[in-house]
Formats: C-alpha cells, structure tokens, sequence
C-alpha cells in the first residue's frame, strides 16, 4: 500500500474504534483485513493501542482541545453531528465524559505524530513489547542494550525482561539490529520461517513478500531454515525465497542496505542496474533500463536526501542516457 492509502485505512480505524464509521465504511474495512492476514493483525494491534491509550490518556500534558481538533479533522467527523462532539460516548454501557476522550485522542495523536506505535501485551503469563514503525523510520533501544532501526512499516516483538535463556525478536518487515554481546543469552530473530542467531554483532534483515535477506556489517551469525544452516560473516549475505529454499553464502558488495538508516545511497563503482533495484524499492518506483548494456555501467557518487528526479539527472548527465516517462513508468535509454 502507498502511504495515502495507509493513512486512510488508519482514518477508517479510528472511526470504527470510536463508532462513528458508516456501513459503508464498515465494509471496507471488512474487505481489507479479509484481504490480508498482516491487515488482520494490523488491525488487533489498533484496537490494543486504543484500548491502551485510555490507561495513558491520564499522564497526558498535551494541549488537548487543539488535539481534539486535529483529531476530528483527521477522521473527518462533522462538529456538530451527535455521539463524540455532542458531549459524551457510549462504552459498555457507560457514558464517558468529554473530557477524558479529549485526552485519549491527544494521546492517541501523540502516537501517531511520533510515526510509530509501541504497546505492552500479556500472553501465557509473559509481557511482551510490539513497536511499529509506520511511516516514520524508528530507532529503539531493548533492555539489554541492542539498538534496533526500524525501516518504514516494519514491526518487532519481543519479551519484556527476556526471562527466558534467549533473547528473541519476530521481525516484520527490514530493521538493522546493533546487538548487544551475552554469551549466556543468545539473541535470536525469527522472520518469515527464517532464524538468524547471534552472540554480539551487526547485521541487517529484511524479510518481505516471500523472501528474507540477511546481511552481516560486523561479526559472525548463524542463519537456519527449513533444516538447513549457513554461517555468514562480515561483509557476507543469504536471500532466503519460497523459490530457492537452498542457503547460499555471497559477498555483499554495497551499502546500499543502509539508506534508510543513512539517507544516502553511497555508490563506489556501483552497477547502474543494482541503484536501480534499490531506487525502485525505496522509492515505490518502476525504472527499467531499456538497454541492458546500460547496466554495468558504473557509477561513482554518493546521493545525500536527493529526491527521485535529482538522482535521475544526475545519472542522465554522467551516462548521457535520457529518462523517457511512460506513465508511471520510467525507461533509461
């Protein structure tokens, strides 16, 4: 999904949550977690997040009629329409005052604003953390001092404490994990059927559709899947698919796996059509190199915060090759 249509599927779940979303509505927001096991899941974390946001709601020091406002702006609900504006909400059978949902929603705003989502929940006897990024890039430091970066809509749940013998992490989506050492308790992060365990290291994963990729900056990890196990040091890369179950080693020969925690595509005689892979996936783009002589070209530059169009001059000028736009497609030839 585009980030407009993430923001109006969270519009059409603050309506449901409050009760003021319409049949309509409903609807699509049946056909959308219908559609997707992730939405299902997205949707119970919203729900637990507005459930927690009420025990929040009493720390709130923010300036809650402004708010309010954006609140109301945001999901499109009318000021003088009953049920929310007209002084109260029916919950359980109980009339909430206008004043405590004035701060849940400033609450709730704070956390959305932030671009990340982050919440307690029990299970079996053991609190868990789940942190979401959504459509912000988001670093979080674990108890024990491993630091996460969290690309855009990406998620990780973890044990609180890490009482257990293993320090364990469910990985949706791509982060870069900056792990603290433990002999005694490994760390270990499980994506899409994919485990990657390490002692203390650096490495990235990105696990996506059916593929994982797991990239190792510093120190040693141990990578398993469906019974098979591959050991990949630094500099060293697997691509786990449904396709090619096998675990291969290769060199991975860029960076450019750290622009989203970087924001800038470091180029050192880097192929034109490896940039423009990871220019199609960062920016939501579909660039195809009309003539594949073109893609060996290399290219020696580092891009810092360019947009899409400035780094399309840029290579248009250093390989006198013109973008021709189709569309929404763009052919380099």
């Amino acid at each position: 999904m585009t980030d407009n249509s993430n923001d109006k599927i969270d519009d059409l779940l603050v309506k449901l949550v409050l009760g003021e979303a319409s049949s309509a509505e409903l609807s699509q927001v049946e056909e959308w977690v219908s559609s997707s096991p992730a939405n299902e899941r997205y949707l119970a974390d919203f729900r637990r997040i507005w459930e927690e946001s009420r025990n929040l709601a009493i720390h709130s020091t923010v300036n809650e009629d402004a708010a309010w406002k954006d609140f109301r702006r945001r999901v499109g609900v009318d000021a003088g329409r009953g049920g929310i504006g007209s002084g109260g909400i029916g919950g359980g059978g109980k009339s909430v005052s206008i004043r405590s949902w004035l701060r849940v929603a400033a609450v709730f705003i704070l956390l959305l604003a932030g671009g990340w989502l982050y919440y307690n929940y029990e299970h079996k006897g053991a609190t868990f953390i789940a942190v979401h990024s959504n459509n912000d890039v988001v670093t979080d430091t674990l108890p024990e001092g491993t630091i996460i970066t969290l690309n855009k809509q990406s998620s990780i749940r973890y044990e609180r404490l890490f009482a257990s013998n293993s320090r364990r992490i469910e990985l949706e989506g791509e982060a870069f994990f900056n792990v603290a050492p433990d002999k005694n308790k490994p760390f270990m992060v499980y994506a899409k059927g994919v485990l990657i365990k390490v002692i203390g290291t650096s490495f990235n994963v990105k696990a996506e559709r059916d593929a994982t990729e797991v990239i190792v900056e510093t120190g040693r990890v141990e990578v398993s899947s469906n019974e098979h196990t591959i050991s990949l040091g630094s500099h060293e890369k697997t691509l786990v698919s449904g396709n090619n179950p096998q675990l291969v080693k290769q060199d991975n020969k860029d960076d450019l796996y750290n622009y989203y925690r970087t924001n800038k595509f470091e180029c050192n005689g880097l192929p034109l059509g490896r940039l423009v892979e990871k220019l199609n996936d960062v920016y939501k783009a579909h660039i195809v190199i009309g003539d594949s002589r073109l893609r060996d070209l290399p290219l020696t530059t580092t891009f810092r915060d360019e947009s899409l169009d400035e780094i399309l001059l840029v290579i248009s000028r250093t390989f006198k090759i013109t973008p021709v736009r189709n569309g929404a497609e763009i052919i380099l030839k």
